[in-house]
C-alpha cells in the first residue's frame, strides 16, 4: 500500500484536495450565479467552491443567495487592487482601462490557496456542459495547465498581449523574448506548490513595471508564468469523448465539457 501512495505521489496524481475558484463584483455576480449552477449540475462538481469578491460585495445582501449556501461557497475577500496615478495615466488608452477589476486575479495566486493541492480557476460567466472531472484528472504537480490563446492556428504570440508603445515596450522586449506562445487566463488548472510567498506581489509588480497589458491580467500572468516562473504547460485539448475547454465552440457538432463564450 505505501508504494502504491509513493507511485502515486511520483506521478503527481495523489491530490488530497481541489477547490475551484471564482472571481467578481457586483456587475458580475449574475454570472457568476449562472456558472456555479452549472458547475454542480452539468459539472457534477461537488467539492470546495470559493469565490473571491472585490470591495463592492463586502457586507452585501447578495452573498446570502441560495445557490451560495446550498453549494456552501467560501466567501474570500482581498482589498480591490490600488494603482499609482502614474500607472493610470500610462494606461488609460488601452482599450481594458475601465476593467482594472480585473487585476484583482493576482489574488489567485495568493498563499491563502495553498490550502488546497490543486486549485481550477473558471471566469464567470463560463458555459459548463458536462462533468469537469476529465479536466480536473489532468493536473501536473509543479504545473499550472492552461489554453494557448493562439489557437489553433498559433498566430498570435505573447507580444501582441502587449501595447507597443516607446516608453515601455522595448524594454519588454529586450528583456523577454515575446515570440513565444503563451495562454488564456479564462481557465487555469494548477497546483499549489508553484504559489510562493511573493508570487502576487511579483505580479502587481511587474503589472507596474510594464503598463502595457492590453487585457490586463492575461499578459502579465502569461508572461510571469512562462518566462520568468515557466510552469505553463498547454491543457490537453480534448479526449476521445469530448473537447475540453475552449473560448468558443469551433464546431458545434462536437462535445465540450466548458466554454467561455458559447
Amino acid at each position: 500500500m505505501l508504494r502504491c501512495l509513493f507511485l502515486l505521489l511520483l506521478s503527481g496524481y495523489a491530490y488530497t484536495s481541489e477547490c475551484v475558484v471564482l472571481l467578481c463584483n457586483k456587475n458580475y455576480f449574475p454570472k457568476f450565479l449562472q456558472t456555479v449552477s452549472e458547475l454542480t449540475s452539468r459539472g457534477n462538481y461537488h467539492g470546495d467552491i470559493c469565490l473571491l469578491i472585490g470591495n463592492d460585495l463586502v457586507g452585501d445582501e447578495l452573498l446570502n443567495n441560495e445557490v451560495i449556501k446550498n453549494n456552501r461557497v467560501i466567501i474570500q475577500h482581498f482589498p480591490d487592487l490600488q494603482f499609482p496615478d502614474s500607472f493610470l495615466k500610462d494606461t488609460r488608452k488601452l482599450p481594458t482601462f475601465h476593467k482594472q477589476f480585473q487585476y484583482n486575479k493576482f489574488h489567485v495566486f495568493n498563499t491563502y490557496f495553498k490550502h488546497w493541492d490543486t486549485l481550477l480557476y473558471i471566469d464567470c460567466g463560463m458555459s459548463i456542459y458536462s462533468d469537469i472531472r476529465p479536466i480536473l484528472e489532468t493536473r501536473q504537480m509543479g504545473t499550472l495547465l492552461a489554453h494557448s490563446d493562439a489557437y489553433p492556428n498559433y498566430a498570435w504570440k505573447l507580444r501582441d498581449q502587449f501595447k507597443k508603445d516607446k516608453k515601455y515596450y522595448k524594454k519588454l522586449r529586450e528583456k523577454f523574448n515575446l515570440d513565444t506562445d503563451y495562454f488564456q487566463t479564462t481557465m487555469m488548472l494548477f497546483d499549489t506548490s508553484i504559489i510562493q510567498e511573493n508570487t502576487f506581489n511579483d505580479l502587481y509588480q511587474l503589472t507596474l513595471e510594464y503598463p502595457i497589458s492590453r487585457t490586463n491580467d492575461q499578459g502579465i500572468i502569461a508572461l510571469y508564468f512562462t518566462h520568468i516562473v515557466p510552469v505553463w504547460k498547454q491543457i490537453p485539448v480534448r479526449n476521445e469523448v469530448t473537447f475540453f475547454y475552449d473560448f468558443f465552440k469551433r464546431n458545434k457538432e462536437e462535445k465540450y465539457i466548458m466554454i467561455k463564450y458559447p
